[in-house]
């Protein structure tokens, strides 16, 4: 293989990368990553108080039943039937 091939295939690799990385990243969470929840949860539990009764709406237009717990020093509404939180080490 010549300069040029080699060349070639460099930007071909490079390329690739390129276009490949945002796909890796929008891929999703790890197991066991801890993810934010959604800005629709915190605005549930705006001027809310703890253990407060909500409901979020969804995009598609249904809602969810949640109650206002802490995380990260602020109220956010967790579905009733999320599961427990993991334990951070």
């Amino acid at each position: 293989m010549g300069i040029r091939g080699m060349k070639r295939l460099g930007a071909l690799l490079v390329a690739g990368v390129m276009v490949s990385a945002p796909a890796w990243a929008s891929v999703g969470p790890t197991p066991g990553e801890r993810r934010e929840p959604p800005q629709a949860a915190f605005d549930a539990c705006k001027d809310k108080s703890e253990g407060a009764a909500v409901e979020i709406v969804t995009p598609n237009g249904g809602t969810i039943k949640a109650t206002c717990r802490k995380f990260a020093d602020q109220l956010v509404a967790v579905p009733e039937d999320a599961p427990p939180p993991q334990p951070r080490n």
